[in-house]
């Protein structure tokens, strides 16, 4: 069984705005500002709601100031990341696009303390997932990577398919492909204990990373060639355990067999 859960608790830092240009027909951004007092750190994490009936209850309920708590889960679908590149030696501009895997925080309920303002207010960032690691795990001193899949119900993905834009829908595959992070000695322990194909519970915080990938960029107006970056952001996690789930017997003719269904970008 799959587990797909986040829990964040903040002061509400921006109003409520609905997304413009948006993967989802109707989405509404919540900016949260989260006093993480387990890491003494601030953090600003961007929530989003896309039920209509909860995005009618958020822009009646939710002011700056107030203290946000809310469940809701991590959501990631394939698609196109265009971005407008301007040459440094001509100065025209264009338009690049490459594939990427998005995600998004998507939250399914919430509760709202009007006008509580205390910037010392204690901040929630916790979330707990399990599922199977498709691909090779980057293991580098001090750091491991992976991509987490993570089954998507039936139900579920259909609520999402009607959510969803048209141009995203051939991205959403019935499964959530999440990257996770460890550190330290978690590291340690994703190398000595973790292998590709493994399932694993994972628990963690999710955060906001932007994501740089190179690209050789050839002017269509002076024909010069540079070196580009295409950026975006989308929300990974940071672990605090992984442990194998010693009870899961892999099925090697599965989904999880083709890695190139699970290619992370």
């Amino acid at each position: 069984m799959s587990i797909n859960k986040c829990k964040i608790g903040g002061i509400v830092a921006e109003e409520p705005r609905m997304c413009s240009g948006s993967y989802y027909k109707e989405a509404l951004e919540i900016v949260l500002d989260v006093n993480r007092t387990d890491i003494y750190k601030f953090e600003r994490i961007k929530c989003l709601i896309i039920d209509p009936n909860l995005i009618n209850e958020a822009l009646d309920t939710v002011k700056v100031g107030d203290y946000f708590l809310a469940n809701g889960r991590m959501i990631s679908f394939e698609c196109n990341h265009a971005q407008v590149i301007k040459c440094p030696h001509c100065g025209k501009e264009s338009v690049r696009v490459r594939n990427v895997i998005h995600s998004d925080v998507v939250l399914q309920s919430f509760k709202v303390s009007p006008g509580t303002f205390l910037p010392d207010s204690e901040g929630i960032n916790s979330a707990v997932f399990a599922g199977v690691i498709p691909n090779p795990i980057l293991k580098q001193d001090h750091h491991a990577l992976f991509a987490l899949a993570i089954n998507r119900p039936m139900k579920a993905q259909e609520v999402l398919s009607g959510m969803l834009n048209e141009k995203i829908l051939n991205g959403s595959e019935r499964f959530n492909l999440i990257k996770v992070h460890g550190y330290k000695g978690v590291a340690e322990t994703i190398k000595q204990d973790i292998d590709q194909r493994d399932r694993v519970f994972v628990k963690g915080a999710v955060c906001e990373r932007t994501v740089r990938y190179p690209i050789l960029f050839r002017c269509n107006g002076c024909g010069e060639a540079s070196q580009q970056f295409i950026e975006y952001t989308r929300y990974e996690v940071v672990a605090r355990s992984v442990k194998l789930d010693n009870q899961y017997i892999p099925n090697f003719s599965s989904l999880y067999e083709d890695n190139d269904n699970f290619q992370m970008v």
